[in-house]
């Protein structure tokens, strides 16, 4: 296990209860529930979607989730941090909303490698014979937390999808004036505060929890530009930018460290693996690389955060041939 990786699992394992709690989370991971159900029947048919089995990779506390699961067949949530999955267990045994959805709903404590894509007895239950794998998987706001992203991408393409089954993959954008640059007041908003996601940081879900993943993927950054403001609110930036927007904390940053990725002191978050965010570009070609075809990327949407920070989000989608 990497060292971002055991950072990733001891973050969110201890913030798991408050996760919810982030403002703005809940409207993240609505958009983004919708916004994986749109591509992935835009790309099959509702028929299709209503049968399905699908994997949420990095599905911490359940919040895209649930709102995933009532639309399609079945739905395993793999996270590598257990004290996440122990939350999303208790929501989905107690919670009255929750029960129409409970015998659609299995989660498994893993970390997902090449080697070992899911334990026993999942491996067998879920992947085995000529028609296993998943129709479809899923990732909001988990992948900048994974330092191989390439490997993991390998992994879920090519060891856990079905044939012809898809793969949607929701992060968000660093790419200059698209990323995340307006912003208020400068508070650690997500990450680095209580929060941990996968489906992302004080966004959306994103944690640690996907996986750590060690082979090389080549990018030293992290996502997401951060500028820290006090008060006012900025123009979007360029990464180049050599004033970057950061007028707190800006010795402790990297000008390429977007504002979701700091801390309340503007110091990066080092359970975040890529705190310079995405493209679309860079994503269209990590799921290329994995032999996935029908690749396409685009910016799905865009919203202020709590703090003022405005940030866009990234969907790529792939097909296994």
């Amino acid at each position: 296990m990497s060292d971002i990786q055991t950072l990733n699992n001891e973050h969110f394992n201890k913030t798991a209860l408050e996760y919810d709690n982030i403002p703005d989370i809940h409207e993240m991971t609505q958009r983004a529930s919708e916004t994986i159900l749109e591509e992935y029947t835009a790309s099959t048919s509702e028929e299709h979607v209503k049968s399905s089995s699908v994997l949420d990779f990095g599905c911490g506390t359940g919040l895209c989730s649930f709102k995933i699961a009532p639309k399609v067949g079945k739905l395993l949530g793999v996270d590598a941090a257990e004290g996440m999955l122990n939350y999303l267990n208790h929501k989905l045994s107690t919670n009255p909303e929750n029960a129409e959805i409970r015998d659609k709903v299995k989660t498994v404590n893993h970390l997902v490698t090449d080697d070992a894509p899911l334990p026993e007895p999942e491996l067998s239950q879920y992947l085995s014979g000529p028609d296993g794998g998943f129709d479809m998987i899923y990732s909001t706001f988990a992948m900048h937390h994974i330092e191989d992203v390439q490997g993991i991408v390998n992994a879920l393409s090519k060891k856990m999808l079905n044939k012809n089954g898809w793969l949607i993959i929701l992060d968000f954008d660093g790419s200059g004036p698209h990323g995340h640059h307006h912003h208020g007041h400068g508070e650690g908003h997500g990450h680095g505060e209580g929060h941990g996601h996968g489906e992302g940081h004080g966004h959306g879900k994103g944690h640690g929890h996907g996986e750590g993943h060690e082979h090389g993927e080549g990018h030293a950054h992290t996502h997401h530009d951060h500028h820290h403001h006090h008060g006012e609110q900025t123009k979007p930036h360029s990464h180049d930018d050599d004033n970057h927007h950061h007028h707190h904390g800006e010795s402790q940053k990297d000008k390429d460290v977007l504002d979701l990725f700091v801390d309340e002191n503007g110091k990066p978050l080092e359970h975040v693996a890529h705190k310079e965010g995405f493209t679309p570009e860079r994503l269209e070609q990590i799921l290329k690389n994995a032999g996935l075809v029908d690749v396409s990327a685009r910016r799905a949407y865009g919203m202020t955060i709590h703090n003022g920070i405005w940030t866009e989000v990234i969907a790529v989608k792939g097909r296994r041939a």
